[in-house]
């Protein structure tokens, strides 16, 4: 059975620099891939490379076994929702009418329909949003621009979601909650890779972690067993310890 995303062998440089060299990664259904690694490492090129919005020098991506270069744009937006790092250009849309861009690339609609909208403004209220729905979405706080693109995530109809640093903006609550909603579009039977800095959270939240050092994959597998000190220590620069409260894994800079 072909993955939903299958990634070989992707390098990229700019200007000269190596940013990617020979990074693998495939993904399948019902699965969670955290990406990590200090700045500089290549995580964001690797996610606009797999999204589609940038081209690998070198490798291959493929989507549902399809190449991903010779898709379609529109296509691609049927299969994969993204929610990028930073504020997008949207524009002077309303946050309901930013969700419900969601659907358009599956649908193709000029106006939305009366189920589309109910489903928008419920997904709305799942993110905690619904208060905000008549808000222009440039008027937006950082966390509640994070919380509508994922809103948007959401109502696609979508076997894989691109997520880089989706909760880098949001306070405990809303972190939590949005790895949460992450969570259960996976056991539903999509795919999901997100570049995270909370270590804590991939042991928490996702299946498996691929580890860039230097646009190398360092290391890949299930984070609980590959997130070894000497491994987070050596990619961070840091001398980092880990440890457990109430069960669950922790991270903590190590003041020896």
């Amino acid at each position: 059975m072909s993955a939903i995303l299958d990634a070989k062998g992707v390098e990229k440089s700019f200007g000269g620099r190596r940013v990617l060299s020979g990074v693998d990664l495939r993904v399948q259904s019902n699965e969670a891939v955290a990406i990590i690694g200090a700045n500089g490492a290549g995580k964001t090129t690797l996610m606009k490379i797999m999204a589609g919005v940038l081209r690998a020098d070198a490798g291959q991506i493929r989507l549902g076994g399809d190449r991903l270069e010779e898709l379609p744009r529109r296509e691609v937006a049927r299969r994969v929702a993204v929610v990028p790092q930073g504020r997008p250009q949207v524009f002077a849309y309303t946050v309901l009418e930013f969700v419900l861009m969601g659907h358009y690339a599956s649908t193709g609609w000029l106006v939305p329909s009366k189920e589309q909208i109910e489903e928008a403004r419920r997904v709305l209220k799942e993110v905690k949003m619904e208060a905000h729905h008549d808000r222009a979405v440039s008027n937006l706080s950082g966390g509640e621009m994070q919380r509508a693109l994922m809103a948007r995530a959401m109502i696609a109809d979508v076997d894989l979601w691109l997520l880089d640093e989706p909760v880098a903006n949001l306070d405990v609550r809303h972190r939590r909650h949005v790895l949460r909603q992450m969570e259960a579009y996976v056991a539903e039977g999509g795919a999901a890779v997100a570049v995270l800095h909370d270590l804590s959270a991939v042991h928490r939240h996702f299946h498996r972690v691929v580890v860039l050092d230097g646009g190398r994959c360092r290391v890949q597998g299930a984070p609980d067993e590959v997130l070894t000190t000497e491994v987070v220590s050596s990619v961070y620069g840091v001398e980092m310890e880990r440890g457990r409260v109430r069960g669950e894994v922790v991270w903590v800079v190590s003041d020896h």
